[in-house]
C-alpha cells in the first residue's frame, strides 16, 4: 500500500511501501523483461561432473574432493532451474525485508530511506529510465540498476522521472 504526497510548484513526491515478497517478486519479473535471458551452462556443469568422477576414479585423492565437484555441478544446475525462488529467498533473508521504505522524489533526485539503508540518486547518476509494464527500471552510471514500482508512483511522477532522462 502506497502513500502519496505531491507538493507544487517545486516537484516533491513522497511515498511509502513495504519490502515484501510481492515487491521482490515484481522486481525480479520486471528485471527479467529487460535483461537478456540467461542460459544454462551445460558445458560448465558437464566439466564439473567429469572432473569430479575423474577425481573419484583415477586419483588417490579423498572421495570428498570428487564429491565436492559433483555437488558443485548439482548446485549450478539447481541454482539455474530455481533462480527466482533462490533470489527471492535471499532477498527475504535480508535485514531490510519487511521494512517500510520511504521514497522521496524531487528536483535533485531520488532518495530511498529505510531502517538499514539510505540511498540517494541524483539525476546525473541515472543513465537510462526503462518503463516496464509494472514499474521503472533505472540504469545507473555506476553499472547498477534500481527498480521503482508503479504501485508506489502516480502518472505525474512517472512522467517527471522520464523527463529527467
Amino acid at each position: 500500500m502506497a502513500y502519496f504526497q505531491i507538493n507544487r510548484p517545486n516537484m516533491h513526491f513522497s511515498s511509502h511501501f513495504i519490502l515484501d515478497r510481492a515487491h521482490f517478486s515484481e522486481c525480479f519479473d520486471q528485471s527479467a523483461l529487460i535483461t537478456p535471458p540467461k542460459k544454462m551452462r551445460y558445458n560448465f556443469i558437464g566439466a564439473l561432473l567429469i572432473f569430479g568422477f575423474l577425481v573419484l576414479i583415477v586419483t588417490d585423492q579423498s572421495v570428498a574432493v570428487g564429491l565436492f565437484f559433483i555437488g558443485l555441478a548439482f548446485l549450478e544446475f539447481f541454482s539455474f532451474k530455481y533462480r527466482k525462488a533462490w533470489w527471492l529467498s535471499r532477498q527475504m533473508w535480508s535485514k531490510n525485508s519487511g521494512n517500510k521504505i520511504t521514497l522521496n522524489i524531487d528536483e535533485t533526485g531520488i532518495k530511498i530511506d529505510s531502517l538499514y539503508q539510505k540511498q540517494s540518486l541524483v539525476w546525473n547518476d541515472i543513465k537510462e529510465v526503462i518503463e516496464t509494464p509494472e514499474g521503472l527500471m533505472l540504469k545507473l552510471e555506476s553499472g547498477g540498476q534500481s527498480y521503482l514500482s508503479k504501485s508506489s508512483l502516480n502518472s505525474e511522477v512517472i512522467d517527471f522521472i522520464k523527463s529527467k532522462q
